[in-house]
């Protein structure tokens, strides 16, 4: 049985090593692609819009004239980066049962919102400006 601590901090973890490796990925691939750090400023938010729909869409409630939800990210087993997240300091040696993590479509909305942060960040603090 996994503690609410637990479940909180592998969730807390989850976001930031998805929304860290996604912003990495996206502003690589923007410099590559468009030479300048305006253009993997673009890439990030592009990135980050696109993670935002998804989320959404996936926490959306099943409609009550379905069975189940048109778009979402849950699966019945666990990616191999998701175990490898159990091993990081918080959560080493108290690993959380896959079926008692917080829903995974809530991990991606939370994950767009820290990429959009990245991008934000990218503008008014890095003043990374067309």
């Amino acid at each position: 049985m996994a503690t609410r601590r637990h479940r909180i901090a592998e969730f807390v973890l989850w976001v930031v090593v998805v929304g860290a490796a996604v912003s990495a990925g996206a502003i690589a691939v923007g410099f590559l692609v468009g030479g300048s750090l305006v253009a993997s400023k673009y890439a990030v938010f592009l990135v980050g819009i696109f993670l935002f729909g998804l989320g959404s869409l996936g926490i959306q409630p099943t409609p009550s004239y379905r069975d189940e939800k048109r778009l979402s990210m849950d699966s019945s087993r666990e990616h191999g980066f998701e175990a490898r997240i159990q091993q990081l300091p918080p959560l080493r040696g108290d690993r959380v049962p896959f079926d008692q993590r917080v829903d995974r479509n809530k991990k991606v909305f939370v994950a767009s919102l820290l990429v959009l942060a990245v991008s934000l960040a990218m503008e008014f603090w890095l003043g990374i400006r067309v």
